[in-house]
């Protein structure tokens, strides 16, 4: 079985460990052939070049001022500048795979990994709460007939606002990604894990993680096999 070239684009590199074992498997559709976040202190870096695995920090610093004040010739380039480096020969990944990377990407850092697939761009996006199907509107229907509004947002807002409107549901998505838009796409995933009482966002976290590496895995070798 030929295995296609992913890049993952990472925060800490928390999923890391998880996606480097599953690429080893027999199974898998799929090899690491980059790595790359904006924080200089990921661990995730360390941990794929530990294991052999390219993997850069792209500078974000020079840039940050700039783009917080809201210069668009800074963000623009930017973005050029990442999208072309990742979509190099070196590397080529005919997928991005998105695990907590929190930077808003736009068109012109998209339009190196365009596709005929998904919402028009090989990439891919974990979310740590449940996001709609096209057909769910702003609510989503859980396993015992309940509704949750759409949470978005970091993992730790995400588990605390679960708690905080005493769902009785919660779980990640893996959905395709759009330009500028955080946590909006086609859903490809998704895991409903039942929150027992007197849950903390530590404890729902624990519940969280395994069912994340599930989907995403999944999600990955999925689009592969329809798509790639």
């Amino acid at each position: 079985m030929v295995k296609i070239p992913i890049a993952i684009m990472i925060g800490a590199g928390s999923k890391l460990p998880a996606l480097i074992k599953a690429a080893k498997s027999p199974q898998s559709r799929f090899y690491i052939s980059l790595v790359v976040s904006h924080r200089s202190f990921s661990p995730g870096i360390k941990y794929a070049l530990f294991k052999k695995i390219p993997a850069i920090y792209f500078k974000l610093p020079d840039y940050r001022k700039r783009l917080f004040n809201g210069s668009k010739k800074a963000r623009a380039d930017y973005m050029k500048r990442l999208g072309w480096f990742i979509s190099q020969r070196e590397y080529f990944p005919k997928l991005l795979v998105f695990a907590g990377w929190d930077l808003v990407m736009d068109k012109n850092f998209f339009s190196f990994f365009k596709a005929k697939f998904g919402n028009g761009y090989a990439a891919i996006n974990l979310h740590p709460a449940l996001l709609p199907q096209e057909n769910e509107g702003a609510k989503i229907k859980l396993p015992d007939g309940s509704f949750t509004p759409i949470i978005k947002g970091e993992q730790q807002e995400v588990l605390k606002t679960v708690i905080a409107k005493k769902l009785t549901y919660f779980g990640p998505t893996v959905h395709f990604m759009v330009p500028v838009q955080f946590d909006t796409g086609e859903v490809i995933k998704r895991a409903f894990i039942k929150i027992a009482s007197g849950q903390s966002p530590e404890s729902l976290r624990k519940k969280l993680m395994p069912q994340e590496d599930r989907i995403l895995t999944e999600s990955i070798n999925e689009v592969i096999s329809k798509y790639l």
